[in-house]
């Protein structure tokens, strides 16, 4: 894996759909996690997305924003977004930012939800 690399997998499609990420998880993510957000947004079985953090090493300002631009786009898609198992360099990126106040963070494993 590359050092600067976020390696983002969805195992299965259902009602409840966990987005795994795993890396440093900045700017160079955009495109792809959007584009996965996207396509499960407009897949009609999905009630609530889960982005799992549990293996997330590294977050900067701009992943922060990445998750409030998904939150809008879950909310305009009638969805639930939850951010899930967030590793210690989540939760205390989170805590700064005050992120528990507008997002359900979940500390179990999305494979749970």
């Amino acid at each position: 894996m590359s050092k600067h690399r976020l390696i983002i997998t969805v195992p299965k499609i259902s009602t409840a759909t966990s987005i795994f990420l795993k890396g440093r998880f900045s700017f160079q993510a955009r495109r792809e996690l959007n584009s996965i957000f996207q396509n499960l947004l407009n897949h009609s079985a999905v009630n609530s997305i889960a982005i799992n953090l549990s293996e997330v090493e590294y977050m900067d300002s701009s992943a922060l924003g990445m998750l409030l631009e998904l939150r809008n786009q879950a909310i305009d898609a009638n969805r639930r977004l939850i951010l899930s198992s967030p590793s210690d360099v989540a939760m205390q990126i989170f805590d700064v930012a005050c992120f528990a106040k507008i997002f359900t963070i979940e500390r179990f494993s999305a494979s749970e939800i």
